[in-house]
């Protein structure tokens, strides 16, 4: 039993030792410059970890907003792109139709033309300035519903 009590007393005092010692003998001199430079090393590392973070995170969003800036200008591209080739081709349409138009009218006006004279060929001679005098009626009616937009033509 004594050897208990010994050994518990032994135990207490080195436990209590461990935590008073500091108190009681006083900080190193050594230890307490070490500490100190680990702290400021400490520091130093996370304001460079933070920094180094921030300056990732501000190329991050560099380079997302080049790219998104990139697609915009590509898709305005397109769109523009797409919308001068439709106009071109909705002109050439245009100038088609007009075309045909203006071949159709051509060929009523020739055979109006045709029938016109055919119908006074065998007139007497007292009648021969009538398909001059008619000539420009047809012509008029033509001109006036746009058969030539591109100008008058000659019969």
């Amino acid at each position: 039993m004594r050897f208990l009590i010994a050994f518990v007393a032994l135990v207490g005092y080195a436990s209590a030792s461990a935590i008073i010692s500091p108190l009681v003998y006083g900080a190193n001199a050594g230890d307490v410059q070490a500490a100190a430079i680990n702290a400021n090393v400490a520091a130093t590392d996370t304001v460079r970890a933070i920094g180094e973070g921030q300056a990732r995170a501000a190329e991050a969003a560099i380079q997302y907003n080049t790219e998104a800036v990139r697609q915009v200008a590509e898709t305005n591209r397109n769109i523009h792109e797409n919308a001068f080739w439709g106009n071109v081709a909705a002109s050439q349409n245009l100038v088609a139709a007009a075309q045909s138009q203006a071949a159709a009218i051509d060929g009523n006006l020739a055979g109006a033309r045709a029938a016109l004279t055919a119908g006074y060929a065998g007139a007497p001679l007292a009648y021969a300035g009538a398909p001059l005098a008619y000539a420009g009626a047809p012509l008029g009616v033509a001109a006036a519903y746009g058969a030539y937009p591109y100008g008058l033509r000659a019969w």
